[in-house]
């Protein structure tokens, strides 16, 4: 019996496989396909995130020469749901975010271009990449996330990926080289910084409209400012985690301080949680604030750009300039923790990172004067003086 006959439809973005006939295959290929079928639904309904302007309906051939007619289903962010059946609780949900923003600005791109995209080719997902960089401007990490986003769908949907190709390898490879694979850093928000803002944080400043605060509203905001600097550098957080936060998070100890429960992070997907220490001025800061509210409120009752735009604030009150942001607590913390010489493994374990990459590079300077040429000229007699015996 010949094998059934194939017509591939679909959204703009992937082919659904209907069978026009009983298949001749093993049950375990008919369960595979059967999986990819619904896999590319998946993905055509939860990426299908089309700009208006672009043609509501595609020509595109299959590598049979069947020509099949693709129609773009225009969906908004409301379905972004339907992208989480495929991701599932694979990956963090700030993860999710970046993939499906990836994947969405691919789609739009290889639809305008009468492209396929599941499963897409090597060499169209290289001249997308190339463009990214050579005409956008895009930075080599940015690349590296748009690549693994398109991995990702491709191997979620058990078909070949297309970023696992020479070419596409041999474009972030030459992107990395040409641009630097160095990312601008944010200023480290370091004890000195902290008693700049301590000393200013509750000072009146102008608003938008150019009123000035009141000296009330402006303690009640300064108060927080201090409470939130000193709480992300003492538990050194990630903005996300620092939203989270409840006060049911935080436990007194009788001594003064407190223990911080960090329950789900970037670097701890599976929510096993991990508890760090909060100094007693910190936790008399967070006691300023608190005014009686229950243990299941938020603590800030911030978002993340909200938090980062504060702690901009805040510095730029202090008179530290610009370059300041919501990761500038957590690298300044580990620039001081470096500085009194606290070794790389302690320092991941406190910043709960995983690989030693970002906090050695947060750290360069402060462990520069322990490195091997500064051992040479702090050698206590001159290295070319032979050794003095008995």
């Amino acid at each position: 019996m010949p094998p059934a006959e194939v017509t591939r439809t679909g959204g703009a973005d992937g082919f659904r496989d209907e069978s026009d006939g009983p298949s001749t295959g093993e049950d375990a290929t008919k369960r595979g396909a059967a999986h990819r079928c619904r896999c590319r639904q998946d993905v055509v309904s939860g990426s299908a995130a089309i700009a208006s302007e672009l043609p509501t309906r595609i020509a595109s051939v299959d590598h049979s020469g069947h020509e099949a007619i693709a129609d773009v289903v225009l969906l908004t962010d409301s379905d972004a749901h339907n992208l989480k059946g495929l991701f599932g609780h694979e990956v963090t949900p700030n993860t999710v975010r970046s993939y499906r923003s990836q994947w969405r600005s691919f789609v739009t791109w290889a639809v305008a271009r009468r492209f396929p995209t599941v499963p897409a080719k090597p060499e169209h997902v290289a001249a997308y990449l190339f463009e990214r960089f050579d005409q956008l401007g895009h930075k080599p990490a940015t690349l590296r996330v748009a690549a693994a986003a398109i991995a990702y769908v491709h191997n979620s949907c058990r078909l070949e990926n297309p970023c696992s190709h020479p070419d596409v390898r041999r474009i972030l490879r030459g992107a990395t080289r040409v641009a630097g694979k160095a990312q601008k850093q944010a200023k480290g928000l370091t004890a000195d910084a902290l008693d700049a803002i301590t000393a200013t944080a509750c000072r009146p400043r102008l608003s938008k409209n150019g009123r000035r605060e009141s000296a009330e509203a402006a303690a009640r905001r300064g108060r927080v400012d201090i409470a939130l600097v000193r709480l992300m550098r003492d538990a050194m957080l990630r903005v996300s985690e620092c939203a989270a936060l409840t006060w049911s998070d935080i436990e007194a100890v009788p001594d003064g301080s407190g223990r911080l429960l960090i329950r789900r992070s970037k670097t701890d997907p599976d929510g096993e949680g991990a508890v760090v220490f909060v100094s007693p001025q910190t936790m008399s800061a967070l006691a300023s604030i608190r005014n009686g509210a229950p243990a299941e409120l938020r603590v800030f009752e911030l978002c993340p750009n909200q938090i980062s735009l504060r702690i901009k604030k805040a510095a730029a009150t202090g008179g530290l300039g610009d370059g300041f942001s919501g990761h500038s607590p957590r690298v300044g913390m580990a620039q001081d923790l470096a500085r009194i010489g606290v070794e790389l493994p302690s320092l991941m374990t406190a910043g709960r990172w995983r690989s030693p990459t970002m906090p050695a590079h947060y750290t360069r300077n402060e462990t520069a004067d322990r490195g091997a040429i500064a051992q040479f000229y702090n050698y206590p007699r001159d290295p070319r003086e032979p050794p003095q015996t008995a």
